[in-house]
């Protein structure tokens, strides 16, 4: 069957992006022809092998761009496809993969939010795949997830199933840590014994707590910090990159882009410091913990109860307090303590069912394909 999907920004360094690319790959391989749908595209090698069609969406605001390309993609897709699967909140769709918040969830707990229209958009681009009455099925990624929607929009429990965690096994290489691999790689990045290496992984410097963790340096002068998935001249690093200047910790922030080899960065760092605001899942935790890299991070990530069951690190609870964040970093500068959050993380990575996430997501897509395809000829 011909199955189209939608996400409006293709580009490597997303966690949403490479869930789709992944997905879509595991479709094709159960028999199916697989077309994505996007707005924009960055990096030529990412998906390649995929069909890929761009659609024309001129709008330069995301929540407009967003409202275009959902309009875009029906009028392109109608009668040509038996299944439209959306990685971004679009009407018409009848699957969404939704790796984010409620927006009425959010407008709810803040109503001036409601003034902005932005969030107007969003919440009519939500309402249209969650209200009631509607067909979508959709994919969450954790419990808390489906408590705030159904909460929102008392959507049909029959609509809406919860996916286990999304880890790619490949990036599972906890023997990098032990195998000569770590002293090798810390060398190339320049770091001294001496240095205790801080690793943070985002493209949303703000959500992720990227301040909380550059105004943390100030306390450990021989910390340093790896920054994956930012540029430095990134129009989104400028706050932070000001920030780091002006606490005079610009020096031991090494920003390094996007990267593919995480798994061995994390061999070289002693430590994921990860303390976001928000994190619908926060894939980042999990890989940190399947390779051994302990973690401090906040009860506002969905993946953080992973942490606290393997034994991997500290979670700080919320309301977030910077004095909870240094208390756990203090602690976390233990060896001994480190070594066992390190090793317990790497046992927990055996467990099977973390890795099932994007396998689940590709059978369901395909469920919903022949069903959809069975009601046709009952029609018929």
């Amino acid at each position: 069957m011909r199955i189209a999907f939608a996400i409006v920004s293709l580009f490597p360094g997303g966690g949403l992006q490479r869930d789709c690319v992944d997905i879509a790959h595991r479709v094709r391989e159960l028999g199916h022809e697989v077309t994505i749908f996007t707005s924009r595209k960055f990096g030529d090698g990412f998906g390649a092998d995929l069909p890929l069609q761009i659609l024309p969406v001129d709008e330069r605001t995301n929540h407009r761009r967003q409202s275009a390309f959902s309009d875009e993609f029906r009028r392109h897709c109608a009668g040509n496809f038996e299944l439209l699967v959306g990685f971004d909140k679009i009407g018409g769709i009848d699957v969404l993969y939704c790796s984010d918040r409620s927006m009425r969830a959010r407008v709810e707990q803040n109503p001036f939010l409601n003034l902005l229209p932005r969030y107007r958009e969003f919440i009519n681009l939500e309402r249209e795949c969650f209200a009631p009455n509607r067909t979508t099925k959709i994919m969450l990624m954790t419990e808390h997830q489906l408590d705030e929607y159904w909460n929102s929009w008392t959507t049909e429990q029959n609509r809406l199933i919860v996916l286990p965690p999304t880890l790619s096994l490949a990036r599972r290489k906890p023997e990098y840590r032990a195998d000569g691999k770590r002293e090798k790689w810390r060398a190339d990045l320049g770091l001294s014994p001496g240095n205790w290496t801080w690793i943070t992984v985002c493209v949303q410097p703000k959500t992720k707590g990227v301040d909380r963790t550059i105004r943390a340096l100030c306390q450990f002068p021989e910390a340093r910090l790896l920054l994956i998935g930012l540029d430095k001249y990134d129009l989104r690093s400028a706050r932070i990159r000001q920030l780091a200047e002006q606490l005079g910790v610009a020096m031991r922030i090494e920003w390094l882009g996007h990267r593919e080899d995480v798994p061995a960065l994390m061999a070289a760092g002693d430590l994921l410091v990860h303390p976001a605001r928000y994190d619908t899942t926060g894939t980042v935790i999990l890989e940190a913990i399947v390779n051994g890299l302990p973690i401090i991070t906040t009860a506002a990530c969905g993946y953080a109860r992973h942490v606290s069951s393997a034994t991997a690190g500290i979670v700080i609870q919320e309301p977030f307090r910077q004095w909870s964040f240094m208390a756990a970093l203090e602690a976390a500068r233990d060896p001994i303590r480190s070594a066992k959050w390190s090793k317990s993380g790497a046992d927990y990575g055996k467990k099977s069912h973390l890795y099932e996430g994007r396998g689940r997501a590709a059978d369901f897509i395909v469920t919903c394909a022949q069903n959809s395809d069975s009601a046709s000829e009952a029609e018929r």
